[in-house]
């Protein structure tokens, strides 16, 4: 059924999603909006006359960007934002806490494997003051004395300093640790945020018939802005991104325009 009307009730952005220029690939979806907001500007110079009287106009640098808050963190957008890729696999993550007990005051056993080079695994151990906070470090060595301690990696243990704990004391540490099937996002000081094609998805209804149809936003080149903050406290944190329309391309693709806006019904999509 054709969209006959001109009139509608446009609520919420249902979702974003972003495109690679060069592939089309999808670099991200965002579907979690608690809020968006389209703003659009053109800057307006007036030429004067007498007494400062407005005898004239010319306009200029029309912008549009896209700004929205997620309710969750997509790592896509945050890749985006700083402009690097999504790395999956084994990787090194650094300075893990741990909190090891130990039963008789002497030794201690480390269960997750230190990814440090030989004989610096754990470069530092701590003694937990009575407060919780980290207190007196003792380095690693090859024999354990009253001012350090050594590691075993074949037996898994610590052989604490002498005299420097008792049993059921807690030891803290922090080593590196080597995981898999992580994911790491990268934030280079010389790479920068990604420009893709963007798609907005909405919902308009027919004011006076109630009907919904499908509207879309479409900058076919948007910049996504490099400035974005994570809140942490008592609520979880959200994601908040902006989108820069820009004018260009290239060949085909060359364009003046800086977004479409598209009504349409899902019926009326052509059939295979």
């Amino acid at each position: 059924m054709s969209v006959n009307s001109n009139k509608y009730i446009v609520q919420n952005m249902e979702r974003i999603s972003f495109f690679d220029l060069e592939t089309g690939v999808c670099q991200f979806v965002v579907d979690d909006l608690q809020e968006a907001t389209m703003t659009n500007e053109q800057e307006t110079v007036y030429a004067t006359g007498k007494n400062g009287v407005k005898i004239g106009s010319a306009d200029r640098n029309k912008a549009s960007r896209i700004t929205a808050t997620n309710g969750s963190i997509v790592d896509g957008v945050m890749a985006m934002q700083v402009g690097s890729e999504i790395v999956e696999g084994t990787t090194v993550v650094p300075r893990h806490f741990f909190m090891l007990t130990t039963a008789d005051g002497t030794t201690a056993d480390v269960t997750v494997k230190p990814a440090g080079a030989v004989g610096n695994e754990i470069p530092y151990i701590y003694k937990r003051n009575a407060d919780g906070t980290v207190g007196r470090s003792y380095p690693i060595a090859a024999e354990a004395s009253d001012e350090a301690f050594q590691y075993d990696p074949a037996a898994k243990k610590i052989t604490l300093p002498t005299g420097a704990f008792a049993a059921g004391e807690t030891v803290y540490t922090f080593y590196d640790i080597e995981v898999k099937d992580a994911k790491k996002i990268s934030n280079r000081e010389d790479r920068f945020s990604a420009t893709g094609m963007l798609v907005a998805d909405c919902f308009a209804k027919d004011i006076c018939t109630e009907k919904s149809y499908y509207a879309k936003i479409v900058y076919p080149k948007a910049k996504a802005a490099g400035n974005f903050d994570l809140a942490f406290g008592n609520d979880p944190s959200v994601q908040g991104m902006e989108f820069e329309a820009l004018s260009g391309g290239c060949g085909a693709s060359a364009t003046k325009r800086l977004w479409d806006f598209i009504v349409f019904d899902e019926e009326d999509a052509v059939a295979l």
